[in-house]
């Protein structure tokens, strides 16, 4: 396929155009400085392409996309005119994919679904870690449960993972910030980088995270009909997560804004931190219900090692883009698009390992083996 990536030499707009190169499309990188994204051009046969999104957004169909990925962001300060591309794309008949964490943006764009039925072309928010990856882990996750009490989702980066400051933005946007978490059935306020909780990845490797709004938190509990939704991230190094505990305090007491040297000193001081910590991060996703009288938990957990963590947003992307033509036309949250097992033979050629369990109340038939608890390792190598 002709791909566009608005912000393909960006941190996560790069990775994703490494993973559709592998694949074999035309990669178009699309900014307003083309020449950062030369080089990468260069290296994966690609090419460049000077677009200014905010003035002229049309120039991106001088290349005659089929589909435009959308990877800059952060999605939560889009203004005015959030779903100007999505919707010059379905006037071009063209299909859209973005990264989008945001709640809201991600949300809305199901304001465009009519057009985009019509156009014969799917335009769909959030094809990322969140919730294009998660949404498909949890359908995997809870198809036969009678009941769901919780869904819990952490995503766990390592510290030399590569960031940018649309990642430093998004992250900082939301910390401190009020918004509504679905709970024991109902919907309570919660605030951005609390409520801290620790996972363990694997034996020896554990995380802590904090309470962050993404589309998940908004989408689950009406899809899933789940009594709670959680979602937290966390960063590798305590100093950071400390740091931005801190600022979540400052900001409940007093509401303000980051200016934009608070942003390039917190990005600076994210550089400074760079070496130290791992390149080992992971992501988990669990889930708690009723099969029958059983009481059941259910996980899934991802860890990524020497650095191909930050690949995993760009697989959502790679997994739709393997079948087009089985993704239904429509304007949408990327909500469970594909089952479980095809996203994650989009990981066969990242050093990526998986690992699913359950636990039951009583011995009984479990999720995959026989037992009250299973525990089973995949290999998306040999899905």
């Amino acid at each position: 396929m002709n791909v566009v990536i608005i912000g393909g030499y960006g941190v996560f707009g790069s990775l994703t155009a490494r993973l559709l190169a592998r694949d074999g499309h035309q990669l178009w990188l699309a900014g307003r400085h083309p020449e950062k994204g030369r080089a990468l051009a260069q290296e994966l046969g690609a090419q460049t392409l000077a677009v200014d999104i905010g003035k002229a957004p049309e120039d991106l169909f001088d290349a005659q996309p089929d589909v435009v990925i959308d990877a800059t962001g952060p999605f939560q300060h889009y203004g005015s005119d959030p779903y100007r591309v999505p919707r010059l794309c379905i006037a071009q008949r063209c299909h859209y994919l973005d990264l989008s964490d945001s709640a809201k943006f991600t949300q809305g764009i199901a304001a465009l679904d009519t057009k985009a039925r019509a156009a014969g072309v799917f335009s769909l928010s959030g094809a990322s870690s969140v919730p294009g990856l998660s949404s498909s882990i949890v359908a995997d996750l809870i198809s036969d449960l009678d009941e769901i009490d919780l869904i819990d989702i952490a995503i766990l980066p390592g510290n030399r993972a590569p960031r940018g400051m649309s990642v430093i933005k998004s992250i900082v946007s939301g910390v401190g910030r009020p918004y509504h978490m679905w709970r024991d059935g109902g919907w309570q306020r919660a605030t951005g980088w609390t409520d801290r909780k620790l996972y363990q990845l694997e034996p020896g490797l554990k995380r802590a995270g904090y309470s962050v709004d993404v589309p998940d938190i908004a989408l689950f509990p009406k899809w899933t009909g789940a009594k709670s939704v959680v979602f937290r991230a966390g960063l590798e190094l305590s100093v950071m997560n400390r740091a931005l505990q801190f600022l979540a305090k400052l900001r409940q007491h007093g509401r303000f804004d980051v200016p934009e040297m608070g942003y390039a000193g917190l990005y600076l001081l994210s550089k400074a931190l760079y070496p130290f910590g791992t390149d080992r991060g992971g992501m988990v996703v669990s889930v708690s219900g009723k099969l029958g009288k059983q009481s059941v938990t259910r996980q899934w957990k991802l860890i990524a090692e020497n650095g191909h963590g930050p690949f995993v947003p760009g697989v959502m992307c790679r997994a739709l883009l393997r079948e087009p033509d089985t993704i239904k036309a429509g304007a949408r949250p990327c909500l469970a698009e594909l089952p479980r097992t095809k996203v994650e033979r989009a990981m066969t050629d990242l050093e990526i390992r998986i690992e699913a369990s359950e636990v039951r109340d009583q011995p009984a038939q479990s999720y995959g083996q026989s037992g009250g608890q299973s525990h089973h390792m995949i290999d998306p190598a040999a899905l």
